[in-house]
């Protein structure tokens, strides 16, 4: 089984023309031209309805309505939400790899033991990594097997000794600063009935919530994948899911040769990549919730951004097939090029290219729908342009302070109109990452720790390629996005 649920969007609306349905989406604007079979999978998702049963109700396996459901998923038509799985309890081996945290270790331990999952299903393995604070005494009080290495051999050889050592059919790796909610194990484990997934990934919340930068790792942690199921095998995306809280079929993770043990940050990117380029498909739910207890001193929160930063170079370096992927919208581009350049010129001559590339963009777009028999309202049409350009602008405003901002400032010495530029991208992908993600802060002190996360990120990008000299992280793989208007799927 496929334990999801497909639901319609809002304000979705369906034209019969000929032997096809057009469909049409307001928001994001989109109009497709699909079969009558699509248009009926479509429609049974008002209400939303399983895999299960849209593959019983439109004559096709499971398989092919998950195909399906999953392209129009991508195209924004339908959302996918989580199901409630079948009583399926496979031995479960949590794999938990710590050092020097006895104050830590007790609370997770107490977490996973309160598990709402058979007992007899369950096996705990704590490797205590050489500590020196008497860790391996805390979890003795616990019914856990206790494996310990005389010095300190990193998190990937703790978990890959876990492993061997478990007889459970699925591996639960968890972070002895991670808290599990009660229900971790079971709204996980559910999803490996469904045979094509080899891992799964669950939510990792923030533990801590006083403090100013408490809140912000809540909402800005690399570690918190959002809220958005994400299933891929290797379709060149740089998906992947952190180790805090991820399992994994033990066959799966032995035929791939468990984490590489070299390496202390990015291991976890490097598995998931060796694994959906192995062909195996791996799953993102934001269920399954952990709370981390993130790094809450601003010094060592910024040295652990620096840190997995530097992993990007021998991460792409390991893996040459992956790029990081835009797409780009050549109208949007256009005019993002324009006030860019309006903005370096400080001058209004390259405007009239911007407003012309949106005019060109609203006629072709209207002459295009009438082609199709398909009103909309004008004022739609112009929303989702200003919407689908703005997009652009955030995530190309995004790269440039993620990976280019501190050069762009030194260059600024010297051509000053530079720091315009980079205030104004700054700015665009701050807001728009404020009022996705609503960390609960004022936005100046919000605006202060992006910078500084952005900052001590970029510096760790540079230092990681400048000692490996590889500078693949800066080498982006651009593609023409697909247009909104008369696609067809059949």
């Amino acid at each position: 089984m496929i334990p999801l649920i497909y639901t319609l969007r809002k304000e979705i609306s369906f034209e019969k023309v000929g032997n096809s349905w057009t469909v049409v989406s307001k928001t994001p604007f989109t109009i497709l031209r699909v079969s009558e079979r699509a248009s009926r999978v479509l429609r049974a998702c008002e209400a939303g309805r399983t895999i299960t049963e849209i593959a019983a109700g439109s004559e096709m396996t499971e398989e092919e309505a998950y195909r399906l459901c999953d392209y129009f998923n991508r195209r924004a038509l339908l959302e996918a939400s989580p199901a409630q799985g079948g009583d399926s309890f496979p031995v479960v081996s949590v794999v938990i790899p710590t050092k020097d945290r006895r104050e830590e270790i007790a609370e997770c331990l107490d977490s996973v033991f309160a598990q709402d999952y058979p007992r007899d299903r369950l096996e705990v393995i704590v490797i205590d990594d050489g500590s020196g604070d008497g860790t391996g005494d805390a979890v003795a009080g616990y019914t856990a097997t206790l494996l310990t290495n005389k010095r300190s051999l990193g998190q990937s050889y703790c978990r890959n000794f876990g492993a061997r050592n478990a007889r459970g059919e699925i591996l639960a790796f968890l972070d002895s600063d991670c808290v599990a909610e009660k229900a971790w194990l079971r709204e996980l484990v559910t999803y490996f009935q469904w045979d094509r997934i080899s891992a799964v990934g669950g939510y990792v919340d923030g533990y801590f919530e006083e403090s100013p930068l408490d809140r912000y790792e809540k909402a800005f942690s690399s570690l918190n994948m959002g809220r958005h199921i994400l299933c891929a095998a290797d379709n060149g995306s740089t998906f992947y899911m952190p180790t805090c809280n991820l399992l994994v079929r033990k066959q799966v993770f032995d035929k791939a040769g468990g984490m590489r043990e070299s390496m202390r940050v990015g291991e976890d990117v490097d598995f998931c990549w060796r694994l959906r380029k192995a062909g195996y498909h791996v799953l993102y739910i934001p269920r399954g919730t952990v709370k981390h207890k993130h790094r809450n001193h601003l010094i060592r929160m910024l040295k652990r951004r620096a840190d997995y930063g530097t992993s990007e170079a021998l991460l792409y370096e390991l893996h040459p097939d992956k790029k990081k992927i835009f797409q780009v919208p050549p109208l949007a581009a256009t005019a993002f090029v324009a006030l860019l350049s309006a903005l370096l010129s400080q001058s209004m001559l390259p405007l009239p290219a911007a407003a012309g590339s949106f005019v060109y963009e609203a006629a072709s777009k209207a002459l295009r729908m009438r082609k199709t028999d398909v009103h909309v309202p004008l004022t739609t049409l112009l929303f989702s342009i200003v919407r689908g350009h703005f997009s652009f602008f955030y995530f190309a405003s995004f790269h440039v302070v993620r990976y280019y901002l501190i050069p762009l400032f030194l260059l600024g010495v010297f051509f000053h109109p530079l720091w315009l530029a980079c205030v104004a991208m700054l700015l665009v992908a701050s807001i728009v990452d404020q009022t996705v993600k609503r960390p609960r802060l004022a936005y100046p002190v919000f605006l202060c720790f992006y910078c500084l996360e952005h900052l001590s990120y970029q510096v760790g990008v540079f230092a990681g390629c400048l000692q490996r000299r590889n500078f693949g992280s800066y080498v982006p793989r651009f593609f023409r996005r697909i247009g909104d208007v008369s696609s067809i799927y059949e």
